[in-house]
């Protein structure tokens, strides 16, 4: 065990040597996997961040029903009476005073909302349905309807349903491109290697003269893969690191607007483990495949 240890210990390092060796041409090799494993890494720390936004801004559904002008006794009785149905858990009632208020708040508003004369906005009831069921919200929405006091009925779950399909087609945009890309990185190593197989031919040929096994001589070339996709996979990383960095500010002025504080979460040390040990097996994977298939058609002559 101990001279098995040794031998692997030997070969990696002496791989890593030789990887040194040529820092020129192994440099663009490392930056065409680092590009390569970066845009699957910034995917996914994007498609993460859709996922954290749904997750906070997802409620019940909720109505917002516009009442027709009546007097502010009237409004706020009907919804007393809203809030004791049996379909609506809660009702809350906002009068166009208030309304306006709050929309005095948001940022951007202040000199619009100076320049009206009139409060044009309607009082308003949100309502909590007791059911999340599709069909009975429905139900309950063509039941306000049909009242007098009700202009219209608006379902707020309704951009929460847009927000889900944008993030089912980010999660199904990043396994796309992730999927590419690592094929793509999957073919850049195995082709190097192939290469580098072939220009070692004569000594190749000279190894197995002397009898040295398939398997020892290829062990130098399953170090390099390796050590060619960490070396991409801790530039991606960097790379992904800057990205966050960089989108985070339009993030920031972005949640600005919506009045909320979200910032943009990078790749944790734990994804960036991940990101190192597939890089690391599909270069393992690549050289193994790639190497041994041509060192087996060479032969000592």
């Amino acid at each position: 065990m101990a001279n098995f240890i040794s031998v692997h210990k030997q070969q990696g390092g002496q791989a890593f040597r030789d990887l040194m060796a040529k820092p020129l041409g192994n440099l663009l090799t490392i930056l065409a996997l680092a590009f390569s494993l970066a845009l699957p890494a910034t995917l996914f720390m994007l498609a993460k961040n859709v996922v954290a936004v749904t997750q906070e801004w997802q409620a019940p559904n909720q109505l917002t029903v516009y009442l027709n002008p009546v007097s502010e006794s009237r409004a706020e009785a009907f919804g007393e009476e809203l809030a004791a149905w049996s379909e609506v858990t809660t009702a809350e009632y906002i009068s166009p005073e208030q309304g306006l208020t709050e929309l005095r708040q948001i940022q951007g508003f202040e000199e619009a909302v100076s320049l009206l004369e009139d409060n044009p906005l309607p009082a308003v009831v949100v309502l909590t349905p007791s059911s999340d069921d599709a069909g009975a919200v429905t139900a309950l929405a063509a039941k306000l309807r049909a009242t007098s006091e009700v202009e219209e009925v608006r379902l707020d779950s309704d951009w929460l349903q847009r927000l889900s399909a944008i993030e089912s087609l980010v999660l199904t945009l990043t396994w796309v491109f992730s999927g590419l890309l690592l094929m793509a990185v999957f073919l850049i190593i195995g082709n190097t290697l192939r290469l580098q197989v072939q220009s070692q031919k004569e000594e190749i040929q000279v190894m197995k003269l002397v009898g040295a096994t398939d398997s020892y001589i290829l062990r130098p070339y399953l170090y390099t893969g390796v050590w060619l996709a960490l070396a991409g996979a801790i530039v991606a990383w960097l790379v992904t690191i800057v990205n966050s960095l960089l989108m985070d500010a339009a993030v920031a002025k972005l949640a600005t607007l919506y009045s909320s504080g979200f910032r943009l979460s990078a790749l944790t040390l734990e994804e960036g483990l991940i990101l190192l040990m597939v890089s690391g097996l599909i270069g393992l994977l690549a050289a193994r495949l790639a190497a041994a298939k041509h060192m087996r058609d060479i032969e000592p002559v």
